[in-house]
């Protein structure tokens, strides 16, 4: 019986835990809701990739923030929303501005359009991304997380 007891407070902490975890904690008058997906990296120095896609396709929001967690040490990068029906080595959907990236390593990015029907959040950190140079001397990033915030 006591055994039992254990693993019901442990599994109920571990769904505690990760319900509560993919939500951040909120400024005021702000909503912040982690995205959902699964990610992967390729290339090399040259031309360097890192993606989530999402579990299920989204509409980003003019007015949203997103705040994109990395990892490596890349100085800068640019962030690209890839719509379903686009070809992912089509330079489409790329936020036309160079992003430095903090010693935090979160960027964040105002978007100043609405971006429909998304499948899929990248950020391109070698050297070049679609002929849009970045930086001789840039290293690689990796996405870790991407959570979305809207003020109320």
């Amino acid at each position: 019986m006591m055994k039992k007891k254990f693993v019901i407070i442990i599994l109920t902490t571990i769904t505690l835990f990760g319900y509560v975890s993919s939500y951040a904690v909120p400024l005021e008058g702000e909503i912040i809701k982690s995205i959902d997906g699964g990610g992967d990296s390729f290339g090399g120095n040259i031309w360097h990739s890192s993606y989530m896609n999402l579990s299920t396709p989204r509409n980003f929001i003019k007015g949203e923030e997103l705040k994109i967690t990395l990892r490596g040490n890349a100085k800068w990068v640019y962030v690209r929303l890839l719509p379903v029906d686009a070809n992912a080595t089509v330079p489409i959907g790329i936020i036309e501005k160079r992003i430095h990236v903090p010693q935090n390593k979160v960027i964040t990015v105002q978007l100043e359009t609405t971006h429909p029907n998304i499948r899929q959040v990248s950020v391109h950190s070698g050297r070049q991304a679609f002929g849009k140079g970045i930086s001789l001397f840039n290293d690689n990033a990796d996405i870790v997380s991407i959570d979305v915030s809207m003020e109320k």
